[in-house]
């Protein structure tokens, strides 16, 4: 699992099937432990209803598909959880 915050979401009044009424957020890749940016900000699947400003955990690749198991859904990354504490010990 990877870790994000969420700075956006996506609008897009046409989408493969796979994807309708599903939300799309826009994520900033993080350092946990130092909330540091890591990367460029990509779009994720949102299975969590994130909202802009959350911590969120999210996976990429083909285990970002799993979470909709039996659904057509092309996804590279997927929210999967809503981080509410972090506790990081030194």
């Amino acid at each position: 699992m990877f870790y994000a915050k969420v700075i956006g979401n996506v609008v897009s009044t046409i989408k493969y099937k796979g994807l309708i009424g599903k939300k799309l957020q826009i994520i900033q890749p993080i350092n946990l432990s130092t909330g540091k940016k890591v990367g460029s900000p990509i779009i994720a699947v949102d299975t969590t209803d994130a909202g802009i400003g959350d911590y969120v955990g999210y996976e990429d690749g083909m285990e970002a598909t799993w979470p909709f198991e039996g659904n057509d859904v092309p996804t590279d990354a997927t929210i999967v959880s809503i981080i509410e504490k972090v506790n990081v010990y030194k």
